[in-house]
Order: C-alpha cells, then sequence, then structure tokens
C-alpha cells in the first residue's frame, strides 16, 4: 500500500507512523522510497527517543534497575 497523500499530509503521516514505532521499512514501503537510508535521513527526527527505548526494552527483557 503507497501513501498518495499531498506532502504535508505524507511527512505528517510518516512522521506519527515512526513516532508510533511502526518498522522503518513499513513506512518506507507505503511511501515508496528505494530504501529505507532514504526514509530516515528524511524522517529521523521523528523518533527523538530512540536510545530511551531500547534502554526501557532491555530492561524489560533483562530485569535491570
Amino acid at each position: 500500500m503507497r501513501l498518495d497523500l499531498p506532502p504535508l499530509l505524507r511527512h505528517t503521516g510518516a512522521s506519527l507512523m515512526l513516532a508510533r514505532h511502526v518498522p522503518v521499512p513499513v513506512v518506507q514501503e507505503m511511501l515508496g522510497h528505494a530504501n529505507p537510508a532514504i526514509t530516515m535521513s528524511i524522517y529521523s527526527h521523528a523518533l527523538p527517543n530512540s536510545q530511551g527505548l531500547v534502554a526501557e526494552t532491555m530492561n524489560e527483557v533483562f530485569g535491570g534497575d
């Protein structure tokens, strides 16, 4: 499924999907980008707390304090 939206809605939609942790390859495919690197070069701002999410996940998996 490819998003056929005006540019502002396309950018907002992609940013929201990434902020809600939709996998980058899924967003990349919906946008029609050739590869995930293109998607991330444009939309990386939508993932400001990725390191925090990773830390939380690792604590949940390994029972850290």
